[in-house]
């Protein structure tokens, strides 16, 4: 009996440490130190590529695996990425995307020709059916443009990350491990294999030495067994080979370019102020 005793005493004991542990390493997600981080990389992406420092960004509280910017230029992180990402070079290639958005003023030509869009469709002089059929077609045509402005962000993206010092081969890496949350045709995400291998062609061109390096995660592996057959292809064609490099040089030139005209135009454009107007008269 007494050994009997001794033993649930040391299970009862055993249970307690481990209740203990758990707690004890039970991350608050939306502590200051959380804060801090993603604050910390926000703003060293923004100094270190000498863009304007009105971006602010924040923390939110949900499990999705998720983050936005807003007409505000305010870049939300939720906690559910913050649980989800491997290091800060991952966390740093989401909150590159969400810059590369405010660089490229995509949240402003959004609510711009949604609004403008809507208002017109609701009072065009047509019945129910075709204003139905209307705003259909509207939603296909935004959600065209917000999938041409991921890619567009993701490879402005890549630039402030490897300007600022994180390998750009991360943002593959978590895009990658988040896998194909998103149909191609009817979400604003392209999916994730052409998501990712528009993001790595670019690398390959733009940061060679960082595709050569390659990037120690297991998400990056399993995607290099999908991208490594398409570029050996590719570099055995000559034809196909030089297609792709000069394409490769336009991007390059023009993601630089509007880099540049996003500094010189000291954090505004003719959408963020048209968006203003449209806000001061529809809010």
């Amino acid at each position: 009996m007494k050994k009997i005793l001794n033993l649930f005493l040391v299970l009862l004991l055993g249970l307690q440490l481990s209740a203990h542990a758990a707690a004890t390493t039970n991350t608050n997600w939306t502590a200051k130190a959380n804060v801090e981080r993603v604050n910390r990389i926000g703003k060293s992406l923004l100094t270190k590529n000498s863009l304007p420092t009105k971006i602010s960004f924040k923390v939110m509280q949900t499990d999705e695996i998720n983050a936005f910017a807003n007409a505000d230029k305010e870049i939300c992180v939720y906690t559910g990425l913050l649980k989800f990402v491997s290091n800060d070079a991952e966390l740093a290639g989401v909150i590159a995307h969400e810059i590369g958005h405010i660089v490229n003023h995509h949240v402003a030509k959004q609510n711009v020709v949604g609004t403008v869009t809507a208002t017109a469709i609701y009072n065009a002089n047509m019945d129910a059916r075709l204003k139905a059929g209307a705003n259909a077609a509207n939603n296909l045509t935004m959600l065209k443009m917000s999938r041409t402005e991921e890619y567009e962000a993701d490879i402005t993206g890549v630039d402030l990350m490897a300007k600022a010092g994180y390998n750009p081969l991360a943002m593959v890496s978590v895009l990658f491990k988040i896998g194909g949350s998103y149909a191609d045709f009817t979400s604003t995400h392209p999916s994730s294999d052409k998501r990712t291998m528009y993001i790595y062609d670019y690398i390959t061109y733009a940061y060679p030495d960082k595709a050569k390096a390659g990037y120690n995660t297991d998400s990056y592996k399993k995607f290099m067994e999908y991208a490594g057959p398409i570029v050996k292809e590719r570099n055995a064609n000559p034809k196909k080979l030089a297609a792709f490099k000069k394409k490769q040089e336009k991007l390059k030139a023009k993601r630089l370019a509007k880099l540049e005209k996003y500094k010189n135009a000291k954090d505004s454009n003719g959408w963020d102020k048209s968006f203003n107007v449209i806000r001061a008269i529809t809010y």
